[in-house]
């Protein structure tokens, strides 16, 4: 799921994304810290498949993927009304 990522940033960030990253703007990731799965939006790419999210912030591609529908129902189902 993609969903405009200017609803979600404080600030206009910088954005330098590299030719072939995994991710683009909006893109809605999922990522599991200390056992616990965070939902969040790509706000800024910082190119080599570095990222910022509005809830877990700098992250690099290994360490997120896209969340699927059900988790996004699950973990943050407001994401689904801003589409």
């Amino acid at each position: 799921m993609t969903v405009n990522h200017n609803e979600y940033r404080l600030f206009e960030y910088n954005n330098n994304p590299s030719h072939g990253d995994k991710y683009i703007l909006g893109d809605v990731v999922i990522t599991e810290e200390n056992g616990e799965e965070q939902i969040g939006v790509i706000i800024q790419c910082h190119g080599k498949d570095e990222y910022r999210t509005d809830q877990f912030g700098n992250t690099c591609a290994d360490l997120i993927r896209l969340a699927t529908d059900k988790e996004i129902h699950k973990i943050k189902p407001e994401l689904f009304k801003t589409r």
